[in-house]
């Protein structure tokens, strides 16, 4: 139940823009990711965790090897919305390899470790070595955030990538 309460408060902070884009001393950030629903067509959002890691940024699946956004974001062709208060960035997703993921993982897990949920559902030590990440990686498909090539990096909401 705390968990629940927890989520939803964040979700309103980081939609209301309350919260920093990035978190001080970290290379990730809280934002709501917006998607079309792939059979009700309506925009369907959630609250994510992006971690950069050697330059770039990535998101991470929790809960299960598909769940509903990324079913939502493959019918969408990888097109989705990241959004911080009235910030919105349109980007495109692509998966990394299996065995490309694990330094990603450790590095996501480094953040969001400390809470419950991902501690309870990767079952992996925050401090653990790479090689746990790899026996993990097949279960949990990254996500590579990439902006699009024509985008206009004066255009309100490409804070959210480029700070």
């Amino acid at each position: 139940m705390l968990d629940l309460l927890t989520g939803r408060f964040l979700w309103w902070l980081v939609s209301m823009g309350l919260t920093p884009s990035r978190w001080p001393g970290t290379a990730s950030g809280t934002v709501i990711f917006e998607v079309k629903g792939r059979r009700s067509g309506e925009r369907r959002s959630l609250l994510v965790t992006w971690v950069e890691h050697d330059g770039e940024r990535y998101l991470v699946t929790m809960p299960g090897h598909e769940p509903l956004w990324a079913k939502n974001m493959r019918a969408a062709g990888g097109e989705v919305v990241l959004r911080h208060g009235n910030r919105r960035s349109a980007v495109h997703l692509r998966e990394l390899p299996v065995k490309q993921r694990a330094p990603v993982l450790r590095a996501w897990y480094a953040v969001t470790g400390i809470s419950g949920p991902p501690r309870r559902h990767f079952k992996v030590r925050r401090g653990a070595p790479i090689q746990e990440f790899e026996r993990v990686a097949v279960d949990h498909p990254v996500y590579h955030i990439e902006r699009y090539p024509e985008a206009d990096d004066s255009r309100e909401g490409y804070v959210l990538l480029d700070e």
